[in-house]
C-alpha cells in the first residue's frame, strides 16, 4: 500500500454530540477509531461546536496523534452563517488554533460546512433526493439548504457506503465514476451469537419485559422504514398462529401516530422506543427473526448486526439491502405483506432458521470495520497524491 504522506487532516465530529449515537453517529465513532489505530503518521484535528462543555461518553478517542479542535459559537448563529455567506472556512478556524496548515478535510456526513481545502465526504444515501415524501418538511429544508449536489460536486472524493449509494450518486448527480469511491461499513465485533445461558439475556428479557419467542424489527419508527407491511402481515399471520409475538425496537420518528395507533390496540405487538446501545446485541439474541422491509437503505446496519448474532434475517429486495445481503436473508418486495407473511412462516420452520443462520455467519464475516479503515485510509493517501 506504501507509506502514507504525513498530514494534517481536519475532521468534523459535530455527529458525534449527540447524547445517543445512531446510524451516521456510530458509522463515524466506529470508523475513525479503526483509521485512529491503524495510523500513527498523520495529525488528526477533530472540529466540534458547542456553547456548553461536551463529554464525548463513551466516545472520546485517545491517540497521541488526535487532537480535539473545540468552539463554542451559537449553533444557530454558525449556521446561519455558513448558508449566508460560506463563512466562516472550518480548515481556516483549525489553522488559527494550531498554527499549522491543514491539508485535507473529512466529512462523515452532510452538514453545514465550508473549506478552503480539499475535502472528503461520505454519502450514505440519497433518500432525501429518491423519497422526498419519505422526509418531514424540516428535513426537507435543511436538505435544500446544505445543498447536496454542491457539496458532492466540490469534493475531491466521495465516499459511498455501498456499490448501490455509488450508482445513485453517479446517475442522479452525474459524478464521474473516478470521484466516487465506495467501501462497506464494519459490524462491531460486539454482536456475536451469545450462549443461551448467558445470564445477561435473561437480565435483558426482564428487564424490556420481553416475550419468550418474537420477531423483532430494529430502527426507526417512520415511513421509511416501512412498519405498515410488516404490521400488516403480522396481524394476518395472527389468525393461523397465536404463537408469534412482534417486538418494534427503535426511536419514534416522525409520520408515526397512524401506526402507532395500530401498535397499542394490538397486544401482541411491543414498542420499546430506543434500545441502549449496550443492550442491542442481547435483543438480537434473544430474537427468533429480525424482519426489515424497508423501502430504501444506503447500507442497512440491522440487518447485518442480527446476522453477525446468529439471527436469521427477512429484509426487503432493494436498494442495498439486496447488495449487503445477498443470498444470507430471504428477500421479499417491501411493498407486498403476503410476500412478508410467507416469509415469516418459512423462518419459523427450525431446518429453514439453521440454513439461514449459517448463511448470515458466514456472509456478514466480510464486513469489518478495519477494513473499512485500511480502504478509508488508501483513499486518504490517493487523494493527498492528486491534489
Amino acid at each position: 500500500m506504501g507509506r502514507f504522506l504525513c498530514m494534517n487532516i481536519g475532521i468534523d465530529i459535530r455527529c458525534l454530540m449527540e447524547r445517543e449515537l445512531t446510524g451516521v453517529g456510530e458509522y463515524a465513532f466506529n470508523l475513525l477509531k479503526s483509521v485512529f489505530e491503524q495510523d500513527c503518521e498523520n495529525q488528526y484535528f477533530l472540529f466540534y461546536n458547542s456553547r456548553q462543555e461536551i463529554s464525548f461518553a463513551g466516545t472520546k478517542f485517545d491517540y497521541p496523534n488526535v487532537h480535539y479542535c473545540d468552539f463554542h459559537y451559537p449553533n444557530k448563529l454558525l449556521n446561519s452563517s455558513l448558508i449566508l455567506f460560506n463563512r466562516p472556512r472550518l480548515d481556516l478556524l483549525i489553522e488559527k488554533k494550531i498554527k499549522q496548515k491543514v491539508d485535507l478535510f473529512f466529512f462523515p456526513n452532510l452538514a453545514f460546512f465550508s473549506v478552503k481545502c480539499p475535502y472528503l465526504i461520505t454519502c450514505h444515501d440519497l433518500s432525501f433526493q429518491l423519497f422526498p415524501e419519505f422526509l418531514s418538511w424540516q428535513r426537507r429544508i435543511w436538505h435544500y439548504l446544505v445543498r447536496p449536489a454542491q457539496k458532492f460536486s466540490a469534493a475531491q472524493k466521495v465516499i459511498a457506503v455501498s456499490q448501490n449509494t455509488q450508482n445513485d450518486l453517479t446517475s442522479n448527480y452525474q459524478l464521474p465514476i473516478t470521484n466516487v469511491g465506495f467501501f462497506y461499513s464494519g459490524i462491531d465485533e460486539i454482536y456475536r451469537p451469545i450462549d443461551k445461558g448467558d445470564i445477561n439475556l435473561q437480565k435483558i428479557k426482564i428487564k424490556y419485559a420481553l416475550p419468550d419467542q418474537f420477531i423483532l424489527f430494529l430502527s426507526t419508527v417512520e415511513p421509511r422504514k416501512n412498519l405498515e407491511t410488516l404490521v400488516d402481515a403480522f396481524e394476518s399471520l395472527e389468525d393461523e398462529n397465536n404463537n408469534f409475538h412482534l417486538v418494534i425496537a427503535g426511536k419514534v420518528g416522525w409520520k408515526s401516530e397512524k401506526i402507532l395507533k395500530r401498535i397499542e390496540q394490538n397486544k401482541k405487538i411491543k414498542l420499546l422506543n430506543f434500545v441502549e446501545m449496550e443492550d442491542k446485541h442481547y435483543l438480537y439474541n434473544l430474537a427468533k427473526m429480525l424482519v426489515f422491509p424497508s423501502h430504501y437503505e444506503g447500507f442497512g446496519f440491522p440487518p447485518l448486526e442480527a446476522m453477525a448474532c446468529g439471527v436469521p434475517v427477512i429484509c426487503a429486495n432493494n436498494s442495498s439491502l439486496s447488495e449487503v445481503c445477498g443470498s444470507a436473508a430471504i428477500l421479499i418486495d417491501s411493498h407486498n405483506a403476503a410476500d412478508l407473511k410467507e416469509a415469516i412462516v418459512a423462518l419459523n420452520d427450525a431446518q429453514t432458521a439453521d440454513y439461514f443462520r449459517e448463511k448470515g455467519l458466514s456472509q456478514v464475516k466480510q464486513f469489518s470495520w478495519q477494513k473499512a479503515g485500511r480502504e478509508f485510509l488508501m483513499i486518504m493517501n490517493l487523494t493527498k497524491r492528486l491534489t
